[in-house]
C-alpha cells in the first residue's frame, strides 16, 4: 500500500509532466517540399506520379490526391524518410510501372489513360502479386500519403476507389 507522500509525489509529477508536455507546442506538421523544387524524384518520375495518383484517387465531392499534394508527400518521404535502398526499389517500381503502362502513357487522352490504369489494376489484383508488386506498393503509398493529409483524414468519407472495384466474395 502506497503511504501518503508516495501519493502526492505521484501526483506533483503528473500535474508537472503535463504541463511540460503542454509547453511543447501545437500539432506536429509535416514538412512538405516547395512546389518547383522535388527532392527525390525527377520531373519525369514527378509527372507519373502525379497522373497515377490523380486516377487513383481522383477529385469528387471531396479533394482528390493532386488536391493534398501526394506526390509531393511521396518525394518529401522518399527524401526525408526512406534509406537508400527503398529509394533504388521504389525508383525501380515506377520504372517497372512505365514499362507496363507504356512509354507514351503520359502523352495518352484521359479517357486512354484511365483505361490502361484500369487495366493494370485488374491485372494487379487478380492473382498473379509478384508481377505487379510495385504498382501494388505504389498504389498503397499513394492512398496512404492521401489518407495521412488534413483533407484526406477529415474530409473524406466516401471514397470511390477507381480504378477498379472490390468486390468480396465469401465462399461457404
Amino acid at each position: 500500500m502506497k503511504t501518503r507522500r508516495e501519493i502526492l509525489q505521484g501526483l506533483i509529477v503528473s500535474i508537472g509532466g503535463g504541463s511540460l508536455l503542454n509547453s511543447c507546442g501545437g500539432i506536429a506538421k509535416v514538412a512538405l517540399p516547395s512546389e518547383d523544387a522535388a527532392q527525390f524524384y525527377n520531373e519525369e518520375e514527378t509527372a507519373w506520379v502525379a497522373r497515377i495518383s490523380d486516377f487513383i484517387i481522383p477529385r469528387t465531392e471531396t479533394p482528390g490526391a493532386l488536391d493534398v499534394n501526394v506526390p509531393r508527400f511521396l518525394d518529401g518521404l522518399m527524401a526525408e524518410w526512406a534509406n537508400s535502398e527503398t529509394q533504388e526499389n521504389h525508383r525501380r517500381g515506377i520504372k517497372k510501372i512505365q514499362n507496363q503502362l507504356g512509354k507514351g502513357y503520359l502523352t495518352l487522352s484521359e479517357e486512354g489513360a484511365r483505361d490502361l490504369l484500369e487495366d493494370l489494376d485488374k491485372s494487379a489484383f487478380e492473382g498473379r502479386p509478384s508481377e505487379y508488386s510495385e504498382y501494388r506498393s505504389l498504389k498503397s503509398l499513394i492512398t496512404q500519403a492521401y489518407f495521412a493529409s488534413e483533407d484526406g483524414a477529415l474530409l473524406e468519407r466516401k471514397w470511390v476507389a477507381v480504378p477498379g472495384r472490390w468486390d468480396p466474395r465469401v465462399e461457404i
